[in-house]
């Protein structure tokens, strides 16, 4: 049986950390750190890694360091962390992806490979909601959904897999369905089909790109395949599939015939099947 992670109340944050509740809310505000998340009321909920980092905090404001200088575009830049983000760096490929152009995007990307790479995963988790909440959808897909997907894969491929991995890849799949529910996607859209089940999230994502492209397409959520036109997207690279009323495939890198998430970012770049499916 699963076990849902405890999350706390403002109330009881404030008596676990000794912070009063018009601190954590003046931080928030002044600092954008914490982020608590907000249950359909309204009212804030913490979950245990940040009532973990903001007692930590709390101690290190109480020895007389200033809450200024140990918070850096909304997240905690604790003292000792130099040291740890020396470590030897494995993503070489998600590090190879180009950053978002926007300076505080670009730190978010950052920050988010760092803590991939470094398997932090309440960081990991903390940072895409913060992501979610400030940065506009058309951008999340660069700053910070396809990095996710593709640090992940790297890391399993390294026999690194990162802890809460599913959770995360959940995370994400969560929120292009969010962001689909944006659209008026019309009832011809395109599919998008996922190889497996572990592709769903990636299904979603690609459906989510190519509305921006301006192509109306909604993932594949039924059993088999559609008996109308639809794209394959797995998340196996130079994975390879044929079949009726397929017009393509995307995969996480591309290669191999198929086309790469990086490449529906470029408006330049055709899409694979768009133009078959239009004069369909």
């Amino acid at each position: 049986m699963t076990t849902e992670p405890m999350t706390y109340s403002i109330k009881q944050t404030s008596e676990m950390t000794g912070l009063t509740s018009s601190v954590l809310r003046i931080w928030e505000l002044r600092y954008g750190w914490p982020c608590p998340q907000r249950k359909f009321n309204g009212y804030r909920f913490y979950s245990q890694h940040q009532v973990d980092e903001l007692t930590r905090m709390a101690a290190l404001v109480k020895e007389g360091m200033l809450i200024s200088s140990l918070i850096e575009d909304g997240l905690p830049r604790w003292p000792t962390e130099g040291a740890t983000r020396r470590n030897a760096r494995v993503l070489t490929y998600t590090r190879s992806l180009a950053a978002p152009t926007d300076r505080a995007e670009a730190t978010l990307h950052r920050t988010l490979v760092d803590a991939l790479e470094q398997h932090r995963s309440m960081e990991v988790q903390q940072i895409l909601q913060r992501i979610f909440w400030t940065v506009r959808p058309q951008d999340e897909a660069r700053t910070a959904l396809i990095p996710t997907l593709i640090a992940l894969s790297e890391l399993n491929s390294l026999d690194r897999p990162i802890p809460e991995g599913g959770k995360i890849v959940e995370i994400v799949k969560d929120r292009c369905v969010q962001l689909l529910r944006m659209q008026r996607i019309s009832p011809d859209a395109l599919f998008v089909v996922p190889a497996r089940g572990g592709d769903d999230a990636m299904a979603a994502l690609v459906a989510v790109m190519l509305c921006h492209r301006g192509i109306p397409a909604r993932p594949w959520t039924q059993p088999g395949v559609p008996t109308t036109a639809f794209i394959i997207a797995t998340d196996s690279d130079g994975a390879t599939f044929s079949r009726k009323n397929q017009l393509g495939t995307i995969t996480l890198r591309g290669g191999n015939g198929c086309q790469g998430l990086i490449e529906l970012l470029d408006p330049a770049c055709p899409v694979v099947g768009a133009q078959e499916a239009a004069q369909r």
